[in-house]
């Protein structure tokens, strides 16, 4: 009798592991999201004013594509729910970096992270913010990473529940002139939402990817997750730009 209860519990547990939900992330173009932009960089500048730090702890970058092609303020539907993004870039750490020997001041204050700020559409309450944490690869990077721009953002396509985002950067180690251009690395971070009752859960995830990776393109990340074996049930979601 035991063993019958056992092996039907055991069943039990199975089931419900296979049919639990999974979330899936929709561009929403339906959505006019340019009322929303000033509130939202207001909300991202309080909530990021008192985190950043260092020598440039008041400079905090909106990407919403005023003064450049870089925007990363869009509408989507998260299983069902709307809601807005928006990437900013801050310092959010001036620690110091092991290896460093010269000029150490200067590339651990001007090392930036961005982060993906989400917001419930409908209300604009900061619903939660992730960094998009991007390796240092000592082969490029004297120093730091210091994110610069968002090339896009898309749905993964091959796995319906993962948001991929293309993140231009370059090394803290070089000046920032006004004449000056330093070279710019590229890498497509890969985010995992999971349902949670309430609210949201994601997770950056850089086994399939690589951290950082030299894939420029949105097409070029969804071919390698496709590699990987991600599920590619499904239409090709629409790409932000």
């Amino acid at each position: 009798m035991r063993t019958i209860c056992f092996l039907a519990l055991s069943f039990a547990l199975m089931c419900f592991t296979v049919s639990q939900p999974r979330a899936e992330v929709v561009l929403d173009k339906t959505f006019n999201v340019e009322p929303a932009i000033p509130p939202i960089e207001r909300l991202i500048k309080a909530y990021a004013a008192p985190r950043a730090m260092g020598m440039f702890k008041d400079n905090i970058w909106v990407l919403d594509g005023k003064e450049d092609e870089d925007n990363s303020i869009f509408a989507w539907k998260v299983s069902g729910k709307r809601y807005l993004s928006a990437i900013a870039q801050y310092t959010p750490n001036i620690a110091p970096l092991p290896d460093c020997d010269t000029n150490c001041d200067w590339i651990v204050n001007s090392h930036t992270v961005c982060h993906l700020f989400l917001f419930d559409a409908d209300t604009l309450n900061l619903a939660s913010v992730t960094a998009l944490n991007i390796m240092r690869d000592r082969s490029l990077l004297e120093g730091k990473t210091r994110c610069r721009s968002v090339k896009a953002v898309a749905v993964a396509g091959a796995a319906r529940d993962t948001m991929l985002i293309t993140l231009g950067y370059s090394d803290s180690a070089e000046p920032a002139e006004a004449r000056y251009d330093p070279p710019e690395f590229v890498t497509t971070v890969a985010l995992h939402f999971d349902p949670t009752p309430g609210g949201l859960r994601i997770e950056q995830r850089d086994d399939c990817l690589g951290n950082p990776n030299g894939y420029k393109t949105i097409a070029a990340a969804r071919k390698r997750l496709r590699e990987c074996g991600a599920d590619t049930t499904g239409p090709v979601r629409p790409t932000a730009r």
